[in-house]
């Protein structure tokens, strides 16, 4: 029983990894539930077992990526040599690899499956206490002005992004410009002086063409 319980979820991560690079690759749209389950080396009747339909596949493929960036975002945030400034940086590292070579499809697609727009709403208010937290640590750290209001920066930067995705503006623009320009020019507006010169510095080591 417990091998079976193993390979069903090993499955399922496997479905998950397949389907998310597929989607990212081509557009929701394009990629058939047959054409995964021939990927996979299983049934159509498996996948549709364990997935009931895309929107369901791909909801629990974001969820899935969320989950695992997270995890990994507070592990590093978590290590005593880290600071805000480095976990920033961190965050635009990983988001410029997994952003790269991603199709604009991908996300104009997205917004057309309401469940899974619903879980990112739901996820980004969740985060939204733990940015008020991490805004405090940078106030305390000294990389961070402790004369905003960040509860205002934090409606700021939801209000900046919802506006990105309706109005779907990366179709014109690279992700990887986007969101270099979004975030960076918005999270330095916050810093300090010595956030911002540390900030720079590591952003120049991380993306020279940035520099």
């Amino acid at each position: 029983m417990k091998s079976v319980t193993l390979y069903r979820q090993e499955l399922k991560e496997r479905i998950l990894t397949l389907s998310l690079r597929e989607f990212k690759a081509k557009g929701v749209k394009a990629v058939k539930m047959d054409d995964l389950a021939k990927q996979l080396s299983i049934s159509k009747r498996t996948l549709y077992e364990i997935y009931a339909n895309k929107e369901e596949l791909l909801k629990a493929g974001v969820g899935y990526q969320n989950d695992s960036f997270d995890m990994r975002m507070k592990c590093y945030a978590e290590t005593h040599s880290h600071n805000v400034i480095d976990t920033i940086v961190e965050f635009y590292r990983i988001q410029m690899k997994e952003n790269a070579d991603v199709n604009p499809l991908f996300f104009s697609d997205i917004h057309k499956y309401p469940s899974v727009i619903s879980m990112l709403r739901e996820r980004h208010f969740l985060r939204e206490k733990e940015r008020q937290a991490f805004f405090e640590r940078g106030i305390r750290e000294g990389y961070f002005r402790s004369d905003l209001d960040y509860g205002i920066i934090i409606y700021l930067g939801r209000t900046m992004r919802e506006s990105m995705m309706q109005k779907q503006i990366y179709q014109k623009y690279q992700m990887r410009q986007i969101f270099h320009n979004l975030l960076f020019v918005f999270i330095r507006g916050l810093c300090t002086p010595r956030g911002i010169d540390i900030l720079d510095q590591l952003i120049t080591e991380t993306d020279p063409t940035f520099g």
